[in-house]
C-alpha cells in the first residue's frame, strides 16, 4: 500500500514538473507557465491564475531571451528542450523615394476650347493640353516600425507637367479693313501639385523566404497646387490720333500669369517590394492622391485676386514607378 501511494506522489510530481515550462525575458524575469507554440512573431502560453482557472497570454519574440520547454513535439515525454532566442535587430526607421510617371484627371477642356476659339488647329489644343496632364511624379517618405506590421510617419509627393507651343491666332489689324490677320503667340506652361501630410503604413510579407514584402500606405493631408503661364502674345492698345480718331496699335510683349491654390487631400499607395538584404528594398509602386479645389488665387502683372469657383477643379493624378526603400 505504502509502495502504491508513493510511485502516485511521485507521478503526480513528475507530472507537475513536466507542465512547468519557463520563459526567460530580456529584462532576466522568469516565466511560470506551459508553452502552447512557438511563432516566429510570438510565443503563446498559459498560466494558472488560480486552482481552477487558466489564463492564455502570448509574448513577443523579441521580449525573449530564451525559454525552457518540456515535451514540444509530443513524444520523449520527461526530455526538456532549452533554446536561446537569437534576437534579430530591428529596423524600425526606414526612408522611402519613388520616381515614375504620373496622370493627372483635371478638367482641361475648358482651356481647349479657348486655344480653338483663338483660331488654333484642334491637333494642337489638344496635344497642348494632353501634355499638362501626363507627366512625372516623385514620392518621398519617412516612418517608424510601431511593430512587424504598423508605421506611422510623413510623406511628401509632387506631380509635374509642361507644355509649350508656337501658334497662329487670328487678331486684328487695326486699319479696319476686312482681311485676314493673324498673330503669333509662343506660350508655355508649367503645373503642379505638391502633397503633405501624415502617414500610416503596414507592411506583409510574402514567399516561404519572406524576402517579399507588400507595402500599403494612407496618408491625409494638404495639397497645393501652382499653375505658372508664360506668353509672348500680340498685345493691342487705342490712342486718340491727330483727327480726333481712336486708333489701334499692336505689338508684341510678355503675357505672365500664376494661378494658385490650396486644398486638404487624402493619398493612398502600394508596393510590392524585393529584399535584397535586411535593410535595402525594391519594386514597384503605384499612388492615388485625390483633392479638389474650391478657390484659386490669380496673380497677373494687373495685381492679385481670389476666387471662389462654381464648380470644384478635380486635382487628383495616379501615380505608377519604381521604389527604393532604405531602412535602419
Amino acid at each position: 500500500m505504502k509502495t502504491t501511494l508513493l510511485i502516485l506522489l511521485c507521478t503526480v510530481l513528475w507530472g507537475a514538473t513536466k507542465a512547468q515550462d519557463r520563459i526567460i525575458t530580456i529584462r532576466q524575469d522568469t516565466i511560470e507557465c506551459r508553452i502552447l507554440s512557438v511563432g516566429e512573431e510570438r510565443i503563446t502560453y498559459e498560466q494558472n491564475t488560480s486552482e481552477n482557472y487558466v489564463e492564455g497570454k502570448s509574448i513577443a519574440i523579441s521580449e525573449v531571451l530564451r525559454y525552457l520547454r518540456t515535451n514540444p513535439g509530443g513524444d520523449n515525454s520527461g526530455i526538456r528542450q532549452q533554446k536561446a532566442i537569437l534576437q534579430k535587430r530591428e529596423y524600425r526607421f526606414m526612408i522611402t523615394l519613388q520616381e515614375g510617371f504620373a496622370h493627372s484627371f483635371i478638367d482641361l477642356t475648358g482651356m481647349q476650347s479657348t486655344l480653338e476659339g483663338a483660331g488654333i488647329p484642334k491637333r494642337d489644343a489638344r496635344d497642348y493640353t494632353r501634355s499638362l496632364k501626363n507627366g512625372f511624379y516623385v514620392n518621398v517618405g519617412g516612418h517608424y516600425l510601431l511593430n512587424s506590421y504598423i508605421g506611422v510617419g510623413a510623406e511628401y509627393s509632387m506631380y509635374f507637367a509642361d507644355s509649350e507651343g508656337s501658334f497662329l491666332v487670328g487678331g486684328d489689324s487695326g486699319d479696319g479693313l476686312n482681311v485676314p490677320y493673324f498673330a503669333k503667340l509662343n506660350q508655355e506652361e508649367e503645373f503642379s501639385t505638391h502633397f503633405t501630410g501624415v502617414s500610416v503604413l503596414s507592411q506583409h510579407f510574402l514567399g516561404e523566404e519572406k524576402n517579399i514584402k507588400f507595402w500599403g500606405t494612407v496618408s491625409p493631408g494638404i495639397v497645393w497646387l501652382r499653375n505658372e503661364i508664360r506668353a509672348f502674345e500680340l498685345q493691342t492698345i487705342s490712342f486718340e490720333g491727330y483727327e480726333g480718331e481712336y486708333e489701334l496699335v499692336n505689338y508684341y510683349d510678355n503675357s505672365n500669369g500664376l494661378v494658385k491654390g490650396t486644398t486638404f487631400g487624402v493619398k493612398g499607395g502600394l508596393s510590392l517590394e524585393y529584399c535584397f538584404s535586411s535593410i535595402l528594398s525594391a519594386g514597384v509602386a503605384v499612388n492615388y492622391t485625390w483633392a479638389e479645389l474650391n478657390k484659386i488665387g490669380y496673380d497677373s502683372s494687373y495685381g492679385h485676386t481670389e476666387q471662389k469657383l462654381a464648380d470644384a477643379i478635380v486635382v487628383s493624378h495616379l501615380d505608377y514607378g519604381f521604389t527604393v526603400r532604405y531602412q535602419f
